[in-house]
């Protein structure tokens, strides 16, 4: 018997550094597969997204609750997923396009709210 407690990886491939959600063309957030693996985003079925006008952030709310107002569907790949925000951009006057590209998002606990994951709209010039 062995001393040790061996865990097999799994996860040839996979790009588990990718810790970040992107701004795609198709009106959509980017799940990417370092984020999706390390937040265990594949154990919900929805994100609420939250929007600081100000500052031009967006603030993204995971949940498994299907009446979640404003809840959008999470697309889930293999080890990714993406969120079809398309309504979310119109409604708050973004043009996507503007915004294109990966963020790290970062951290926050709100008392309300709970755990939220913000990411800042940077235009790119």
């Amino acid at each position: 018997m062995s001393d040790y407690n061996w865990q097999r990886f799994t996860k040839t491939g996979s790009k588990l550094g990718n810790y970040g959600i992107s701004v795609n063309k198709s009106y959509s957030f980017g799940i990417l597969s370092g984020f999706y693996s390390k937040e265990s985003v594949d154990k919900f079925k929805k994100a609420v997204l939250f929007f600081d006008k100000s500052r031009k952030a967006v603030a993204f709310a995971f949940t498994n609750d299907e009446n979640a107002e404003g809840g959008f569907a999470i697309t889930h790949g293999k080890n990714n997923g993406s969120v079809s925000a398309r309504s979310f951009f119109l409604a708050n006057e973004l043009k996507q396009d503007q915004f294109l590209g990966k963020r790290t998002p970062k951290k926050e606990k709100d008392d309300k709210l709970g755990t939220l994951y913000v990411i800042d709209l940077i235009k790119k010039d």
